[in-house]
């Protein structure tokens, strides 16, 4: 079951009142974009969890404890972000947000087997998002949350517009621990991911896969 379409448009309205949200042209790539027609309550993909809560510190907002993608994942995320779209579906479930500071932050379930070797799990994520059109920039740079171990990608996607095309950059990160495999990916307009590095710490730091 997935959010409604109509909850995704009012919730880029309701962000671009605060900063400007992403561009609309970049929801037509359907590779990472998905649109279905059943509504849904944002508590069937998020369970609330305290002991990751934070009260803003600097310049950084209130973040919240919840576990997603069926309770298989437990993240610290800005109280600002909004649920755009998810799936409980098995196999195939993700949980998809959108931040009032122009950026989209999804974490996919993978199938890949735990006991796969690195080599394995990389080199099919690799071979697909060629597949699908992307260039692979940055690639396997070593990163690590709570309690797992990862890979890291900056990939850029061209995606057709109306007047030209359009330029998706992504960082994308493969995270594995002895249960599971996901895929997180951060999608964000600027050349560069750094402005939102303090922001997405916290994220990444409590970021457990159980």
């Amino acid at each position: 079951m997935r959010l409604a379409c109509g909850l995704v448009l009012a919730s880029v309205a309701l962000l671009s009142g605060c900063k400007s949200a992403p561009d609309p042209i970049a929801f037509q790539n359907r590779v990472f974009y998905h649109y279905y027609d059943a509504d849904a309550d944002p508590s069937l993909f998020e369970q609330r969890y305290p002991p990751l809560d934070l009260a803003a510190q600097g310049e950084n907002p209130d973040y919240l404890g919840y576990a997603v993608v069926g309770s298989t994942v437990r993240i610290s995320r800005p109280t600002n972000w909004v649920m755009r779209t998810a799936s409980n579906k098995a196999e195939e479930r993700f949980v998809e947000y959108i931040s009032p500071n122009q950026y989209v932050f999804t974490i996919y379930e993978r199938l890949d087997s735990p006991l796969d070797l690195w080599r394995e799990v990389m080199g099919r994520y690799e071979q697909t998002t060629k597949d699908q059109g992307a260039e692979l920039i940055g690639v396997r740079v070593p990163v690590a949350t709570w309690n797992t171990q990862g890979r890291g990608y900056t990939v850029r996607r061209i995606i057709p517009g109306n007047k030209q095309p359009f330029r998706n950059m992504s960082r994308e990160y493969l995270l594995r621990n002895e249960h599971r495999v996901v895929l997180v990916q951060v999608v964000f307009p600027s050349p560069t991911i750094a402005p939102l590095n303090d922001e997405l710490m916290r994220v990444f730091q409590t970021l457990e896969l159980l």
